[in-house]
């Protein structure tokens, strides 16, 4: 392998502004308080060969990126974007990493699928479905139908590459997705999905090409054969343990973004004002003294959401045994899907026993 790159396909800055779904209008939020410098810093001191930078739907941070990734000269700079994409209903329906583009019209992501990727496909686009199984969330997350819990087959097939291996997401939401992509024959890549600095480099993609030309190129091959091309990646989904240092490290730079959300107004080389973002209304129009006392209760602020999270989280993993059976009995049920693995099982480790009953 010394002869192949690793390449971190999924990262955010600070600039990364992530959509909070059922909620009126379009508000947002920054999901990540690492900026640019930092993230090739860190990239660098991970011995990555290459990251790509893939903000929520904004690019407004490729500028520093290739500033910072050009200073260094180590390592190769990939322009990306996660995209949020849109059901007819105006709601988040899946998120798409897509690269080698510059800009992606705020429009484009309303219109449906197959006129996003048929755009993208126009302009010679890589994208991959990422985290195709996030069950966690009240929406589909591209892999699945949040209703009836099958899996979207045209979609998956359609996309043709997902995000196997996630660091944000729970070992067994990737696992899931790994096995969906061995038995519809679909390739995969990893990818940190690094909101706080510790996530950058946790997951990794090993693919030919020293330059960001030569490696999205290698992504094209394997994602039009990939039976010729076989594509390694190494990696592992969060903990619990993941979360909590991705919620304490928000909050100990709570600081950070508020006077980053001032100098977003100020700098018009910053990204330019949303309709309603939440930061305008918590903290631009805030007085001063409300924010030094925001600060003041960071730490309890943090405990309290700490404690929260040690019942909330096992209740959600209850709920996702259920989606996830579901989602299994679609896989086991569909013939499509047996021409791919032939009479190879189909190994659960951790539902053994409910399989047993399908």
């Amino acid at each position: 392998m010394s002869d192949l790159t690793k390449v971190d396909f999924h990262s955010h800055t600070y600039y990364s502004l992530l959509r909070i779904p059922k909620m009126k209008g379009i508000h947002f939020f920054q999901d990540s308080a690492i900026s640019p410098k930092l993230l090739v810093k860190v990239a660098r001191r991970r011995k990555l060969g290459a990251i790509a930078l893939t903000d929520h739907d904004n690019m407004n941070g490729i500028k520093p990126f290739l500033h910072y990734a050009s200073k260094f000269g180590d390592i190769v700079p990939i322009v990306g974007q996660e995209v949020t994409k849109y059901d007819q209903n105006r709601r988040a329906w899946a998120h798409v990493l897509v690269y080698g583009l510059r800009k992606i019209p705020w429009k484009m992501r309303f219109n449906p699928l197959p006129e996003f990727l048929e755009y993208l496909d126009d302009n010679n686009a890589i994208y991959v479905l990422a985290h195709p199984f996030d069950l966690s969330q009240s929406a589909p997350a591209g892999g699945y139908d949040s209703k009836t819990h099958k899996i979207n087959l045209s979609v998956l097939k359609r996309i043709g590459m997902v995000e196997i291996i996630n660091g944000l997401q729970p070992k067994r939401h990737n696992y899931l997705a790994q096995i969906i992509s061995r038995e519809l024959g679909i390739p995969g890549i990893a990818g940190g999905d690094s909101h706080q600095p510790k996530m950058i480099g946790r997951c990794y993609t090993y693919t030919e090409g020293t330059t960001e030309e030569e490696i999205l190129e290698y992504l094209r091959k394997v994602k039009k054969s990939p039976k010729n091309h076989q594509i390694q990646t190494k990696g592992t989904g969060s903990t619990f343990d993941t979360w909590e240092q991705w919620i304490y490290y928000l909050f100990v730079n709570l600081d950070f973004n508020i006077h980053y959300d001032i100098y977003r107004h100020l700098n018009p080389e910053a990204p330019q004002k949303i309709l309603d973002p939440v930061y305008d209304k918590l903290y631009f129009n805030t007085p001063m003294f409300s924010k030094i006392l925001v600060k003041a209760a960071i730490q309890y602020i943090y405990t309290a959401i700490k404690l929260g999270m040690r019942i909330w989280v096992p209740r959600m993993y209850k709920k996702t045994d259920k989606k996830e059976l579901r989602i299994l009995r679609s896989l086991i049920d569909n013939q499509a899907m047996n021409e791919n693995r032939g009479n190879q099982p189909i190994e659960i480790p951790y539902l053994e026993e409910e399989l047993l009953s399908l």
